[in-house]
């Protein structure tokens, strides 16, 4: 694995318990097909499988995990994993959009950065967590991150429970899963800020 050194990754962060509630609850959940060419103006092909847990429409100054706490008790792994999260960092945070994201082969993800402000990029985190079953190598899948000239300085497996957490915003990307993989490549997604 390389890990740049704006990226924590962490295969112990989320109990073994925790991680198979979460991987079960996240494997029944609904995806919708998007395509982000509407919101984003990136490309007309740029879709994948997305459902919004928790979202706010004023990211800048809204904290949502009082509403990940009003959801259905089968969706509490989720907000577990997030407090755990959240207290793996030695400053605050807050939470402003948890969502889950999926790949299958041919929808592949879209190099990005998380938030359109350069200015605000610098206190914005990312931490997903690779909610499938088991992985496989060859089934690709992998996260890249990449510097500010577009050489990649982070490339991580979706190994099932990984939680990778990626500082300040650069560009990044989840790439294709290959066309042997047997099943969606499934990452819950929390974005939030230091405060």
């Amino acid at each position: 694995m390389l890990v740049g050194s704006n990226v924590r990754v962490s295969d112990t962060l989320i109990p073994e318990a925790l991680c198979e509630s979460l991987i079960e609850c996240i494997s029944w959940m609904p995806l919708h097909f998007l395509n982000r060419w509407e919101r984003f103006k990136s490309h007309e092909l740029d879709m994948h499988w997305y459902y919004p847990v928790a979202f706010s429409e004023t990211p800048y100054t809204t904290d949502i995990e009082p509403t990940l706490a009003e959801l259905d008790s089968s969706l509490h792994p989720i907000l577990e994993a997030w407090r755990l999260i959240k207290a793996s960092h030695d400053y605050p945070v807050r939470l402003y959009e948890c969502m889950l994201g999926a790949n299958t082969f041919g929808t592949e993800g879209r190099l990005h950065q998380d938030i359109a402000e350069a200015s605000e990029r610098p206190r914005h985190r990312t931490a997903l967590v690779y909610c499938n079953k088991e992985w496989k190598v060859a089934w690709a899948g992998e996260t890249l991150v990449f510097d500010d000239d577009m050489e990649i300085t982070s490339a991580v497996m979706p190994k099932p429970g990984r939680v990778m957490i990626i500082d300040g915003d650069p560009a990044h990307v989840g790439r294709s899963v290959s066309r042997i993989c047997p099943t969606d490549r499934r990452v819950l997604v929390f974005k939030y800020w230091a405060v």
